[in-house]
């Protein structure tokens, strides 16, 4: 036993009893903080038995499983003298947990009449010798064992799991000693089980991990890994999704004859599902694009949000719809042609600091009705002026606030005190908006994707 201080109050007047005179206590408290501690299912078991064997002594112990096994048939899991070791040192049962396949099944016999109803059972005066898998399973001891005291751990109201305790003495009868046994060994399988559970939830986890990191990988792949470059203008963008993989997306595509398309969309939604409807969003843009191309058709973002609708529909996703902002840029006079479906209006920075915004009517997002109404629209970005496309998950971002809904959002009125507070060059417009997205949550994590597409119309008093 550990030596431990006795305990002392100070600042209050009582009498603390000694629990350290008491070596159960102490022992029992030992076993809990380890046993806390581990994520193992067997090594639990390791931690526990031995207390377990001490409180309530027995001469052998064999526990027995019928999880998935047919009527009549059974494993044993585990197999322990009284010195809580194998019968046989040199083929010791493999973890259960580990090996649960190439541990042999057995069928019948004395150890089935014991398991075949849900009822705990004590039996004196048997002959194990008779049974041929009690004499194979204990070998030379199985001859000196006389009771049993067969004790069920229920499961969901079944019993699954057997804990067998065998005994020397015939007439072996401490019913106190069995009541202890019956609620121990049930609260060790409650326990054995939710760690069971736990490492099943994290292999599961990692597993899904493993997933959303190869599919962000793949997304990250479908997103332009560099700014086109557009004489008269410089772009910048941001990504960054709430996990692995998004929702968001954004591309480019420049036609022969100079102009440049631009696109930015949000799934519905975030995680896996949002990902990969993105996935598909890149493989419908890209192919409408090449159409376009081989066909020398004129650049239409209302075309293109017809093509991208009915594509949605078609596809095998059930209930997706996706907002858009679809643009086709002429560098030579800064007009924009553009259409919105659904979502954010962009903002446009001025020369003076200014913001203007171009929220004219849009239309429903794509993915939703089939004959989608959507507008052909048009600006004109000057010299010196600053294209911004977002997605809500910049508007959206909240913090807690002392209101009736509880939180607060960032709002279009913050990103538009952002986009004041800076000179209107594309990294500058980014930097500005992270930064005081960042002060407003006081963290830098997010609940949603968030994705920029800035694209200035350059000015000669523009640094070089």
């Amino acid at each position: 036993m550990t030596d431990t201080p006795p305990v002392q109050l100070e600042s209050f007047p009582a009498q603390v009893v000694d629990l350290a005179q008491n070596p159960k206590i102490i022992e029992l408290a030992s076993v809990l903080k380890a046993a806390s501690s581990t994520t193992d299912p067997a090594q639990m078991l390791s931690q526990f038995g031995p207390w377990v064997a001490n409180r309530s002594p027995r001469d052998a112990f064999v526990s027995i499983s019928r999880r998935g096994l047919a009527d009549g048939s059974y494993k044993f899991t585990r197999v322990m003298n009284n010195a809580g070791g194998s019968p046989d040192p040199e083929n010791p049962t493999p973890s259960p947990w580990d090996s649960w396949d190439t541990l042999e099944t057995h069928q019948g016999g004395l150890v089935w009449e014991l398991i075949k109803t849900p009822e705990p059972k004590l039996i004196n005066h048997v002959d194990l010798m008779q049974d041929p898998v009690f004499c194979k399973v204990l070998g030379p001891m199985c001859s000196e064992l006389k009771a049993i005291a067969a004790i069920p751990a229920y499961e969901n109201g079944q019993a699954i799991n057997w804990s067998l305790s065998l005994y020397k003495d015939p007439e072996w009868n401490n019913l106190s000693e069995f009541e202890m046994g019956f609620l121990d060994l049930n609260m060790m399988g409650t326990a054995t089980r939710n760690l069971v559970s736990r490492r099943k939830v994290e292999e599961l986890n990692d597993e899904l991990e493993k997933q959303l990191s190869e599919m962000g990988r793949i997304q990250r792949a479908l997103i332009p890994a560099t700014n086109p470059s557009l004489d008269g203008y410089s772009l910048a963008t941001s990504y960054e999704p709430s996990m692995q993989a998004g929702g968001d997306f954004y591309d480019y595509f420049q036609f022969p004859d100079g102009r440049l398309g631009v696109m930015i969309a949000d799934v519905a939604g975030h995680g896996a599902a949002a990902a990969t409807v993105m996935a598909m969003m890149g493989a419908y843009i890209r192919a409408y694009g090449e159409r376009q191309e081989i066909m020398q058709s004129e650049p239409d973002p209302v075309d293109a949000a017809k093509y991208l609708n009915a594509a949605l529909l078609s596809s095998p996703l059930p209930s997706v719809f996706v907002t858009a902002f679809i643009a086709v840029l002429d560098p030579t006079s800064g007009t924009i042609n553009w259409t919105r479906c659904g979502h954010n209006p962009p903002r446009i920075r001025g020369v003076d600091g200014t913001i203007r915004t171009l929220n004219e009517p849009g239309t429903l997002p794509l993915g939703v009705i089939e004959d989608i109404p959507a507008l052909a629209l048009s600006s004109t970005l000057e010299e010196g002026e600053t294209l911004i496309l977002y997605t809500d998950g910049i508007t959206e971002a909240s913090r807690p606030a002392d209101n009736e809904s509880g939180f607060e959002m960032f709002g279009e009125d913050g990103l538009d005190n952002a986009l004041t507070k800076c000179t209107g060059q594309p990294e500058c417009v980014i930097d500005s908006i992270n930064t005081a997205l960042n002060e407003f949550t006081g963290t830098n994590l997010q609940n949603d994707d968030r994705t920029m597409v800035v694209v200035r119309h350059t000015h000669p008093d523009d640094p070089s």
